[in-house]
């Protein structure tokens, strides 16, 4: 089948100077001057890592003296400055929607509550590099979580599988927490108490981006894994109380990690970050939950909202505790979760005295922006989708 022909394009220069129109059949866009000269094809490309040219360069004054198309195929346009730019006009016309100030929608997130079927991957059938591996990292950003099965019995699986995500991040329990039923335990992880749904590592200014929970051995009774949609709490919030979600999402609350002693797995520490409950980008979207109940300081907020700021956390930690929004998951031998920290909270039901069984989980954490960028790879590599494509950029610090 032969392609249709491309329009002819004509070009118009505004009347100030100040950008280029083309047009041609059912197709027109509006360029600006100043982004015209930053993506002139005279540069190294905008993604080349090359460039050494700056704005800072250019006149204030800059303008457009002459825009014509040869040959219905370039885009040729004189500038005040001398300088003669040429483009290839389906080249610049890809890139209208950038131009026009449209920017790409995120893909929609897939809500979950306690209904919810978990995708499942096979350990063996994800090699890196394949379409299973771009699969498995598409679930986790659309989805928010994934389960993994028949992990080999060894403490590398679970190096094994944190490398197809990036590299293991070190926090202060280390590199990969062994958490493993202590009779004294110093933190609670280490106890058999149950624990409610949180985000980890609150009170850094970049939480953990995705977290692996590899379950080397289950506990003998209890000890099921809980997981909740932060977006879904969010989104229930924003319809039933806007002025709550107004003030998670504006109001900053300290979270603090001060351990005085270096323990077994972790060294000490003070740690303090102020962020939102909820994260949203300028267009009012959901980016990134931070919530933990246990890992939030002294609240130092004005007087004036201090009352209805505590009933809107409390709005937001009943919708994390209600049953309707839990998943309720228990891992066995060699299964682990994959969840999107930033998003996703996970918590446990408590599973009584269980040292003699050692309960073992080993838990590490990849960067955000590692899976992300990976995955986006991915999908350059397999024809997938869109090699720029936006995801949500998480908890931001305040």
């Amino acid at each position: 089948m032969t392609a249709p022909p491309s329009p002819t394009f004509t070009a118009e220069v505004s009347s100030d100077a100040h950008s280029v129109s083309l047009v041609g059949g059912k197709r027109s866009a509006t360029f600006n001057r100043f982004w015209l000269r930053d993506v002139c094809p005279s540069l190294p490309a905008k993604q080349s890592g090359l460039r050494t040219f700056s704005v800072a360069t250019l006149p204030r004054d800059l303008a457009v003296r002459t825009a014509t198309v040869d040959g219905g195929t370039k885009l040729v346009i004189g500038w005040s400055d001398g300088h003669r730019s040429t483009f290839d006009v389906d080249e610049l016309m890809a890139l209208a929607d950038a131009g026009q100030g449209h920017r790409h929608a995120l893909p929609p997130p897939r809500r979950f509550d306690a209904t919810h079927r978990p995708a499942r991957f096979d350990a063996a059938g994800i090699e890196p590099g394949s379409v299973a591996h771009h699969d498995l990292l598409d679930t986790v950003a659309t989805q928010g979580m994934a389960l993994i099965d028949n992990l080999d019995d060894s403490n590398d699986a679970t190096e094994d599988l944190a490398r197809l995500f990036g590299h293991i991040r070190h926090t202060d329990f280390g590199r990969i927490f062994n958490i493993v039923t202590e009779p004294e335990a110093w933190t609670l992880s280490q106890s058999s108490v149950g624990q409610d749904p949180h985000s980890d590592d609150p009170y850094r200014y970049t939480p953990s981006g995705f977290t692996i929970l590899h379950c080397r051995r289950a506990a003998t009774g209890g000890g099921e894994s809980i997981l909740v949609d932060g977006f879904k709490v969010a989104d229930d919030i924003r319809r039933s109380d806007p002025e709550a979600f107004n003030l998670l999402t504006s109001v900053s609350i300290p979270y603090v990690r001060h351990r005085t002693t270096a323990v077994d797995q972790g060294e000490d520490v003070h740690m303090i970050a102020y962020a939102p409950v909820i994260s949203i980008n300028t267009a009012g979207e959901v980016m990134g939950i931070r919530f933990h109940e246990r890992s939030t300081g002294v609240f130092d907020l004005d007087p004036a909202i201090v009352d209805r700021y505590y009933l809107a956390f409390r709005a937001f930690a009943a919708g994390v505790r209600s049953p309707t929004n839990q998943f309720v998951h228990k891992l066995t031998d060699g299964q682990a979760i994959v969840v999107d920290n930033q998003r996703v909270l996970h918590g446990r039901t408590d599973f009584g005295a269980d040292v003699e069984g050692r309960r073992h989980m080993r838990l590490c954490s990849i960067d955000r922006d590692q899976v992300h960028s990976r995955l986006r790879r991915l999908k350059e590599v397999h024809g997938l989708g869109p090699i720029d494509q936006r995801l949500h950029s998480g908890s931001i610090s305040a």
